[in-house]
């Protein structure tokens, strides 16, 4: 099994009920319940016990909807639903009007945002960056799917811009946590996709990394998202970023990079974030 005990300080693994759930610790604190979750502890052939949680055609729905029981039991929400999308690698976000949903028919987007309490909302990656958003004052919630298309589309940005005029958010008082993702050491990106950052963003040269002489480079999907969490005002030391690259920790996390030369399907992990009950008159939230 490979060794991370490098975890960034904040961050910890809670072993429940076979699952192994990243969590992080201020977030924790401010009374969310949120997990970003590992390869393990469940019934799809990934290869045998995995924890796939993403809704495709190579897993059956009878072994997903296993998975997420098990991961809603582990966090102690069986009876709150589950949301999440049918990710499209874009910049559009789906607001959540009401608890009510058909968990099998997901609508198309790549972040979700609600305030409304005992619901669960979670986007699936197996590379991509997943960011969960709190708001500590108004208890909004945001689960985000970064790939490097929306980063360059500016996704984190744009649901930061979202929460403030819907639920006048104040970035002060938003906590991001960016949980395991492809890694810079890892992540190479061709002279086209290197040429469009440059046109976007003007750290670019702070984002690429091991260039080739073919325009090639590797890319920092982290710092990129990062910068532009910066430039929606919120503070470097509300800004959480756990630093786990899923190719290196493969044995522990999906990987669609690593492993889309197998021959079996790669499962999805998740991360998720939910608002408990509300205590009329107090100032946190009820566990």
């Amino acid at each position: 099994m490979s060794d991370i005990s490098h975890l960034k300080t904040h961050f910890k693994i809670r072993n429940i009920a076979g699952l192994e759930l990243l969590v992080c610790e201020p977030l924790e604190f401010a009374g969310f319940i949120h997990a970003f979750t590992g390869r393990r502890g469940g019934v799809s052939p990934l290869p045998a016990n995995g924890l796939n949680l993403g809704n495709f055609s190579q897993d059956s729905r009878e072994n997903i909807q296993e998975n997420r029981r098990r991961l809603k039991s582990a966090l102690g929400i069986e009876s709150w639903p589950l949301a999440t999308l049918r990710q499209i690698h874009s910049a559009d976000i789906v607001e959540l009007p009401s608890r009510e949903l058909n968990e099998s028919e997901p609508q198309e987007g790549d972040a979700l945002l609600t305030d409304l309490q005992e619901i669960a909302i979670g986007v699936q990656t197996a590379d991509c960056l997943p960011i969960l958003l709190a708001d500590r004052r108004s208890g909004a919630v945001a689960a985000v799917h970064a790939g490097w298309r929306g980063t360059l589309a500016g996704i984190v940005s744009n649901v930061v811009g979202r929460m403030r005029r819907r639920f006048n958010t104040c970035p002060d008082d938003i906590i991001a946590v960016l949980g395991p993702a492809i890694g810079p050491c890892c992540f190479e990106i061709g002279a086209e996709v290197v040429t469009l950052f440059k046109d976007r963003f003007i750290e670019t040269d702070q984002l690429v990394s091991r260039r080739q002489a073919n325009g090639k480079a590797n890319f920092n999907l982290n710092l990129a998202n990062r910068l532009q969490l910066r430039r929606a005002g919120m503070a470097d030391n509300s800004v959480f970023d756990s630093d786990i690259c899923t190719v290196c920790h493969n044995d522990r996390f999906f990987s669609y990079r690593f492993e889309r030369g197998a021959e079996r399907p790669v499962g999805r992990q998740i991360g998720l974030i939910g608002l408990p009950r509300w205590i009329e008159g107090g100032s946190h939230y009820e566990k």
